[in-house]
């Protein structure tokens, strides 16, 4: 049996990434802003042994199908780790995916809800080192997404924005690099399958999966009716019966479907408002509203909400990537955002 050594240089070699878990997805670019890797933030585990089976898209195709035998577990809810060991095995299969284990050093640049305690900071900071990191760095995720969507929040001039991601929303006031007020909510692209799911159930009987609901979401749900009109074919079961279905629908199968997550989110962006100091929000009433996360892709949102608010909305350019751009930028020497983010 013989020993393989490593070059003792490669320990003074690093990996630098930013890095994006979110309840539905992680996402991985390099300093330059390459995705490395976007995937489900999903793993499937093996009951009792904790083998890990399946990681990303396979282990999420793995939802509502599994044996007993398999566990299929998202490690994180609402920006929080639920399952410390799933959310390190997960972490470990990813950073392993990008990079061989060549005994380089990886340096994390990770972002983290505003809201989250500074005890679940540490716990997700100890995560990304127990999954392979040397060195971690935790950035506020709002600061992170207005920068990664280009916004100048350097200024005295307030700015609005609102991210929707998986599992929680968060309305932010930034200002002077900071953020100077912060509410968030679960209401997110879950919620808004779980309403589509609902809507259906209602109107038609019939009993949907969650990555089917979550297809009915992005095809066809709406919070403004699109001027043309979209088509899916359905499949789930019959309520009633548990016979199989496939059903042909379009938009107007569901009208009014998000209805009650719109109410909620307008409601949170108004609570947000109302803590903000008057200066800012008149700031406001001219920079307007900025929305990034996965949850933003939903037709009709930024037009529906800016109507509700009186505010000039906007969707930010790639809305599920800005967060991860902006710690991307952090890691960039040449640009001059570490001091702006890391603090």
């Amino acid at each position: 049996m013989s020993l393989r050594l490593r070059n003792p240089l490669n320990l003074l070699r690093s990996h630098a990434i930013a890095l994006d878990v979110g309840s539905g997805r992680t996402r991985i670019t390099n300093p330059l802003s390459e995705v490395l890797l976007d995937e489900p933030t999903v793993i499937a585990i093996e009951h009792g042994t904790g083998a890990v089976i399946a990681t990303g898209t396979e282990a999420k195709s793995y939802l509502g199908k599994a044996p007993e035998r398999i566990q299929v577990i998202r490690p994180i809810q609402a920006g929080v780790i639920t399952d410390f060991d799933s959310a390190k095995a997960l972490l470990r299969a990813f950073f392993k995916h990008i990079f061989p284990d060549d005994g380089s050093r990886l340096k994390v640049c990770a972002v983290v809800s505003h809201g989250v305690t500074e005890l679940e900071k540490r716990t997700f900071a100890d995560c990304c080192k127990a999954a392979g990191a040397g060195k971690v760095e935790l950035v506020d995720t709002p600061l992170a997404a207005a920068v990664g969507a280009g916004l100048d929040i350097r200024q005295p001039k307030g700015r609005l924005v609102l991210g929707i991601g998986a599992g929680l929303a968060e309305a932010s006031v930034l200002c002077l690099s900071d953020v100077v007020h912060s509410e968030s909510a679960h209401i997110g692209a879950e919620l808004f399958h779980e309403a589509v799911a609902q809507h259906l159930a209602a109107r038609y009987k019939v009993a949907i999966g969650e990555n089917m609901a979550e297809q009915a979401t992005l095809h066809l749900a709406w919070m403004e009716r699109p001027e043309e009109l979209r088509r899916m074919t359905l499949t789930g079961k019959y309520s009633g019966s548990g016979t199989p279905c496939a059903l042909e629908l379009t938009d107007n199968d569901l009208e009014g479907a998000l209805d009650v997550p719109l109410r909620a989110l307008e409601e949170l962006v108004r609570k947000t408002m109302d803590q903000t100091p008057a200066e800012l929000v008149a700031d406001i009433a001219d920079t307007g509203l900025t929305l990034y996360g996965g949850g933003a892709q939903v037709h009709g949102l930024d037009s529906a909400l800016g109507r509700r608010l009186g505010l000039r909305t906007r969707v930010a350019p790639e809305p599920a990537m800005v967060a991860v751009l902006g710690a991307a930028a952090a890691l960039r020497p040449d640009l001059d955002f570490r001091k702006l983010l890391i603090k």
